[in-house]
């Protein structure tokens, strides 16, 4: 959600990212805020990420998954 809030230029959302958000809900996460949330998730989970990697930072769901696999390695 910060980094949305960041990428946005904006204090809130007018929607919180919960367990089920996905690209374009909220509005807020778009294709252009999508790179600033892939770079921002492989750098707080210390993480490299190939070109092939972004389709899992789609939703929250894909994106825990993908993390659980590739930090349990």
């Amino acid at each position: 959600e910060k980094t949305l809030r960041e990428a946005t230029l904006k204090d809130s959302l007018p929607n919180a990212i919960n367990d089920q958000s996905r690209m374009g809900d909220p509005a807020e996460w778009d294709s252009l805020s999508f790179v600033m949330v892939l770079m921002a998730v492989a750098e707080a989970y210390g993480v490299d990420l190939a070109d092939d990697d972004a389709f899992h930072f789609t939703s929250i769901p894909a994106m825990k998954a993908f993390l659980e696999e590739v930090i349990d390695e």
